[in-house]
């Protein structure tokens, strides 16, 4: 435990920011938002230059922090992220238009993701990322499985309920679904996925080309 948590003080401290994620990093902070980590970040950013996705869509705001990472990775994707929190939504869009995402390309929608979600056109986005409350997590990955595009990625922030899914001893039925969702992905023919302890942890789903 101590070599995991040497090496992941590490990876942390050797994540670069540019100097407009850290001052969105800061703001976040100063106003007691939680925030990502400079290596989720980081991985963020990572994922969607890899990925190179035309659509993405955050189901939660992230401060900001989030955005501003997949920004970096993705600066011409049109990025839409659905929230009931109307001041969430506005902060999450000052921020990328702070990195310079084209006003063009930022799409918010208010609203309760579990009534937006079910209008919102089928194969229609190259990578979702889930960051809202753990309370409906099952819900909002099914959505997202009828959302992505062959090839598409989906993304689920705190998907290891910040060490309790490792735990046995923890039974409520937030930590209980996100063990059956991790086994099920993980054990299913049709899906590449891979779950890392960054932060709260990260599920990682991919979808194959047809």
């Amino acid at each position: 435990m101590a070599e995991y948590e040497l090496s992941r003080r590490y990876v942390d401290e050797q994540a670069v920011e540019t100097s407009l994620q850290h001052g969105i990093r800061v703001e976040a902070l100063a106003n007691s938002l939680p925030v990502v980590s400079t290596a989720l970040a980081a991985h963020l950013a990572f994922v969607a230059s890899v990925s190179a996705p035309d659509q993405i869509i955050q189901i939660g705001a992230t401060a900001g922090v989030a955005g501003a990472a997949i920004h970096r990775g993705a600066p011409k994707a049109i990025i839409t992220t659905i929230d009931h929190d109307s001041e969430a939504l506005d902060r999450e869009r000052r921020s990328l238009l702070r990195m310079g995402h084209a006003p063009a390309w930022i799409r918010n929608i208010s609203g309760d993701p579990l009534q937006v979600l079910p209008r919102m056109s089928e194969s229609s986005y190259d990578l979702v990322l889930i960051s809202a409350t753990l309370d409906h997590v099952a819900a909002h990955i099914q959505h997202a499985l009828r959302l992505v595009r062959p090839g598409g990625t989906i993304l689920v922030c705190n998907a290891l309920n910040h060490g309790r899914v490792a735990d046995p001893a923890r039974r409520d039925p937030v930590t209980q679904s996100l063990r059956s969702l991790i086994r099920e992905f993980s054990r299913h023919p049709d899906f590449i996925v891979a779950t890392l302890p960054i932060d709260g942890g990260l599920l990682q789903i991919s979808l194959p080309s047809r």
